[in-house]
């Protein structure tokens, strides 16, 4: 008991060194949200990475509109655990807001395990090393006020390393839970997307609606390995109560389909943002169905807090039934960094699967 307590006190330590971290802030004459850039130590810690030194960094241009903030933001982290992470994450807006860009941008180099296919616990552990190289684009025209519709582009190339433990488990992975994903493959999707957002900010919402559907398909021999259908619905539901204090809930659906999926494409839960308490890609299939409520609250000046709780679980398609449906739950600390509403959070969370506690520490919101 006294080593959980100064685990969690020495990431307690962190967190405000965090939230004390460089800022600086360029002069406009802009009343809503002034330009801003922030560059954080980016010590986090979640169980799939251990300790994870790095920077995680932020561009938030001025703005008289503060749910229409155009940012780049994104982090570079080398764990612990020897994972080595880049992700980049634009979102542009355009000619007064009537053309909107979400991209991303992510290379990792990533020892992980393999944890079979399936949302109950599996007999194996086999250790892998995935190498990725991922762009998305999606370029949106505002049909309305808070309706943008657009294009959905993506590319993926992914290189499985194994090691020589491997060769006494392939036999037994490839018949249980089949070969995609463990060579080389590539692939290039197209598809539509549709974002609806009437939150009055993007980082931190008090009020407002946000949705967001995906659609992308990808066909074996036209620049992709596998031919794949891809579907996400994300629902995002903010409820101002008094003062600062807002209740927020997200219900999501991510779908894959197709005769061969990678294993590391197949939606998973746990993690910083959906499920939190669960250790991300330990339960993998081609469904997703989860939905989670957060009550966040003032604390002082810029520190607030929150308690959150989530439920769901992976599905196969073809059998869709679980039998013990995935609960989690915990609480957490912010500091708001800059006037456009960006925080840093610590998340302390638990789940019906494991009596540990699991610690979070990064940047924004999960939902």
């Amino acid at each position: 008991m006294a080593f959980v307590f100064l685990n969690m006190f020495r990431k307690a330590v962190l967190f405000l060194f965090l939230a004390f971290a460089v800022q600086l802030h360029a002069q406009s004459d802009s009343i809503v949200s002034r330009s801003s850039i922030f560059v954080i130590p980016h010590a986090s810690y979640q169980q799939e990475t251990s300790w994870a030194p790095g920077v995680a960094y932020g561009y938030y241009f001025k703005s008289k509109d503060l749910n229409r903030i155009s940012s780049i933001s994104g982090s570079a982290v080398y764990t612990f655990r020897h994972q080595f992470i880049f992700n980049t994450t634009p979102k542009i807006y355009f000619r007064n807001n009537k053309w909107y860009l979400y991209s991303n941008v992510n290379f990792r180099n990533y020892p992980d395990y393999y944890y079979g296919i399936g949302n109950q616990d599996n007999d194996i552990k086999q250790p892998f090393t995935s190498r990725i190289i991922s762009v998305l684009l999606q370029p949106q025209y505002a049909v309305t006020k808070d309706l943008y519709v657009g294009v959905n582009l993506a590319t993926r190339i992914e290189h499985i390393k194994i090691d020589s433990t491997f060769t006494a488990n392939e036999e037994s992975i490839y018949e249980r839970f089949g070969k995609a994903g463990w060579k080389p493959y590539y692939q290039t999707s197209l598809g539509v997307v549709a974002t609806y957002d009437s939150r009055d900010n993007s980082f931190y919402p008090y009020s407002g609606v946000f949705g967001k559907f995906s659609f992308a398909f990808s066909q074996a021999g036209f620049g992709s390995t596998y031919s794949l259908q891809q579907v996400s619905l994300d629902l995002r539901k903010y409820f101002p109560l008094f003062g600062s204090h807002v209740f927020a809930l997200q219900a999501k659906f991510d779908g894959i389909f197709g005769k061969d999926v990678p294993f590391q494409m197949l939606s998973t839960l746990g993690g910083i943002d959906m499920l939190r308490g669960f250790r991300q890609g330990k339960y993998k299939e081609n469904m997703l169905l989860a939905a989670q409520a957060e009550y966040r609250f003032p604390i002082y000046k810029r520190f607030k807090a929150a308690v959150f709780c989530a439920t769901g679980d992976v599905f196969d398609s073809k059998n869709f039934r679980t039998d013990k449906l995935k609960f989690a739950y915990g609480a957490g600390i912010r500091c708001r960094v800059n006037d456009a509403r960006v925080h840093v959070r610590f998340d302390v969370a638990k789940s019906n699967y494991d009596n540990k506690l699991q610690f979070y520490i990064t940047a924004t919101e999960a939902f």
